[in-house]
């Protein structure tokens, strides 16, 4: 048997922790192997995460060997300041709201933005650092990854390739850095944001390969430095949609899985549902399962809807799959921030590999709405297109279905499965 070649993978979110960033690289662990590589990971000893999910521990392989270092983590103490828990300040839906907050609840936001550069993860960059060099060392290990947010990450990877040169250093960004949307919302001085570009622009510069998840990603990027980027979104598994037959319900059911940040809050949806005649909201549900903003259970309320909506909080990935594939409709919306035409949500891609059809709200063009048509899978909608948006309720809800394209071939070959991301993946290696 061919012996496969090792690889480091830093990564901060790995297991426990739960999200789309997480299944990004546990995926890609997942299926290295069957091009040639082996994975160690080196991630977080002591994280703070804002979702945990103990069943992604059974999606990595067995023999994957994963190592952990110590971080100094300031959330506690932030969270002290802001009267939040850990889980609500490490994640940006619910950390950085300062409206209507006290003036010590805005001065913790004030330090977060400011004092901590690129991000509040740089206390993970010492230990990190450290373990990173005594394992491309021990294993003889030439190629290693980076993956951010935290972008402390990749100032790690800075490090770590100013100090082994010949070494070559593939920098995956799963966001921007920079000018990543939330910034927009916080009280970051001159200083501050000056000081995060250049490191964005010093990783970029030293990294050997630079990966994105969308084409208007790479065109933002290449805005703080000219260079050529790789694209390589995020996807599904295909053996996690398995499941045969749906359990429908005998109401129209629209569900929206992840967290929803304030810029995210589709208000037209909301309008247009409380629009509709009594006869149609009789015969809807909404579910969403996530982390939310305050501000969405006010909009519920405002438009007389408390009694359609069911929050449930975050679930494990696998029963968040297969909630997606019972669902009638599929609810995505894009933040409205600048630059928002180049998010591409992992969700996004999950919802296609449920098959079940999505009602998307966002900018048009964009790299969410494109993809959608492109692959006939939903209906897209500009934020103020509230009469577009009953409209195509009111005939969906009557008909009890959303006419889409389903893919008819093997999904394991589908563009956006994580065995062809991985391909691909294994092709730049």
């Amino acid at each position: 048997m061919e012996k496969k070649k090792k690889i480091l993978i830093i990564t901060y979110y790995w297991p426990p922790s739960g999200g789309a960033g997480v299944q990004r690289w546990v995926k890609f662990c997942k299926y290295l192997p069957d091009f040639g590589y082996e994975p160690i990971v080196l991630t977080v000893e002591n994280g703070t995460y804002p979702l945990t999910d103990t069943s992604l521990l059974d999606q990595i392989p067995a023999d994957t060997k994963v190592y952990r270092s110590k971080s100094i983590e300031p959330y506690s103490l932030f969270g002290k300041i802001t009267g939040k828990s850990s889980e609500e300040v490490s994640t940006p839906a619910t950390a950085f709201t300062t409206e209507k907050e006290s003036l010590l609840k805005k001065i913790g936001v004030w330090i977060r933005a400011n004092l901590f550069i690129p991000d509040a993860r740089i206390g993970w960059i010492p230990d990190t650092l450290k373990k990173a060099k005594e394992l491309l060392t021990s294993y003889d290990i030439d190629t290693f990854i980076t993956t951010g947010p935290p972008n402390s990450t990749h100032v790690t990877g800075t490090k770590l390739k100013e100090s082994f040169p010949e070494a070559k250093w593939i920098m995956d960004m799963r966001d921007p850095w920079s000018k990543i949307f939330f910034n927009e919302t916080l009280p970051r001085s001159f200083p501050a944001s000056w000081f995060d570009e250049y490191l964005e622009k010093k990783a970029l510069s030293l990294a050997d390969e630079v990966i994105v998840v969308s084409k208007n990603m790479a065109d933002l990027e290449r805005t703080i430095f000219e260079r050529s980027y790789q694209i390589i979104p995020n996807g599904f598994d295909h053996e996690d949609f398995r499941v045969s037959g749906r359990e429908k319900s005998e109401k129209f059911s629209i569900k929206y899985v992840g967290s929803m940040t304030e810029a995210a809050i589709p208000y037209a949806f909301f309008h247009a549902v409380s629009k509709l005649s009594p006869v149609l909201k009789s015969k809807l549900e909404i579910h969403f399962y996530g982390s939310f903003n305050d501000k969405v259970k006010q909009m519920i309320s405002k438009y007389g809807l408390s009694d359609l909506v069911s929050f449930h909080g975050y679930i494990p990935h696998l029963e968040a799959k297969n909630e997606m594939q019972s669902a009638d409709l599929l609810l995505l919306v894009i933040p409205q921030t600048t630059n928002n035409e180049l998010i591409l949500t992992g969700k996004l891609f999950d919802y296609i590999g449920s098959q079940s059809p999505i009602l998307y709200i966002g900018p048009i063009p964009g790299d969410a709405a494109d993809i959608i048509k492109e692959a006939q899978v939903g209906h897209c909608f500009e934020y103020t297109d509230e009469t577009g948006i009953t409209d195509f309720l009111e005939e969906s809800i009557s008909k009890n279905k959303v006419e889409y394209s389903a893919w008819e071939k093997d999904f394991k070959d589908h563009p956006y499965s994580r065995y062809s991301l991985t391909k691909h993946l294994s092709n730049l290696l």
